[in-house]
């Protein structure tokens, strides 16, 4: 008697399982569940091209400063290097 409750028990559990495993990707498939996929993505890309385009100009500013201070183009002289007289 035991052996068969259990069984029936791991029976309904795996059935509620599958139900709702399938109700699930019901709605993930149905045009309103793919339209939130795909404005998700979306928001995903932009967020990671901004941070992307953000990262790159504070590069590139920073990398110009440092150009523009040793060819002296900033009103500076250019530190002179390597000469010996």
């Amino acid at each position: 008697m035991g052996r068969r409750f259990f069984w029936f028990a791991v029976g309904v559990g795996v059935a509620a399982f599958v139900v709702l495993k399938g109700r699930e990707y019901y709605r993930r498939f149905t045009p309103a569940g793919v339209t939130q996929q795909i404005d998700k993505t979306t928001q995903n890309v932009q967020s990671w091209m901004s941070d992307f385009v953000e990262t790159f100009s504070e590069a590139y500013h920073d990398r110009e400063a440092e150009l523009r201070e040793a060819l002296g183009l900033d009103g500076a002289p250019a530190p002179v290097q390597g000469t010996t007289r």
